[in-house]
């Protein structure tokens, strides 16, 4: 939908729902969030190791299923929190919203290939804030796969036609060798990144080459009208 934010909440996301709400400015308003940290804690306490590639976590069965648990827990905290906001959600966690075709090369992991928007609009018409954990369906099989939330939030700005992509997290935005911020980035030219900063920034390239007008990654003050 024209006019939409799609916005990903990372790091602290409990701490960042006010500037979401804030940032949408009465558009309709899609959140979309992570749970890295929540799943890493919920793999050590469970004796399981994690492993990264180029900033995405590699996941075979019992890291799958450590991050439904940890991203349904973060879900129903989301939920809360909107509430006593003044807001309701509808929470989508289950794969139901978004196709993927696997990536073998991570394991149990999927790429955003089609996203469904009709149950989006649905809770908008119910005045309802849709609520996206990152799992999605392996092609046409039931089975789920872990996706990048950055990923899941490009894929879903890009299907809405939105008119802004938000990644708010706990950092300032994409630093420069000096530390700083930088304020403007070209798609056709990004800075080099690492970690969890490279599928961000990968993400953002999708967006705006899927027809995304705006892209914007900072801390959540950074991104209110």
């Amino acid at each position: 939908m024209s006019g939409a934010l799609v916005a990903k909440l990372g790091g602290n996301a409990l701490a960042l729902l006010p500037d979401a709400l804030a940032a949408a400015d009465g558009r309709p308003l899609v959140l979309v969030h992570g749970g890295g940290a929540q799943i890493t804690a919920l793999m050590e306490r469970r004796g399981i190791p994690a492993r990264f590639v180029d900033g995405r976590r590699f996941t075979d069965l019992p890291t799958l299923a450590c991050a439904r648990v940890a991203l349904a827990d973060v879900s129903d905290e989301l939920v809360g929190v909107l509430r006593s906001l003044g807001r309701e959600a509808q929470p989508f966690r289950h794969g139901e919203l978004v196709t993927c075709a696997r990536r073998a090369d991570l394991g149990l992991v999927g790429e955003p290939v089609a996203v469904e928007t009709r149950p989006i609009a649905d809770a908008w018409a119910l005045e309802r804030v849709p609520l996206i954990a990152p799992i999605g369906r392996d092609g046409d099989s039931p089975r789920l796969l872990n996706v990048n939330a950055d990923d899941v939030a490009s894929a879903v700005a890009v299907a809405l036609g939105a008119d802004e992509l938000a990644f708010l997290s706990d950092v300032p935005g994409v630093l420069d060798e000096q530390g700083a911020v930088i304020a403007e980035i070209s798609a056709a030219a990004p800075p080099e990144a690492s970690g969890g900063m490279l599928p961000k920034l990968e993400a953002c390239a999708a967006a705006l080459g899927g027809g995304v007008r705006r892209v914007r990654i900072g801390a959540g003050t950074e991104v209110r009208p």
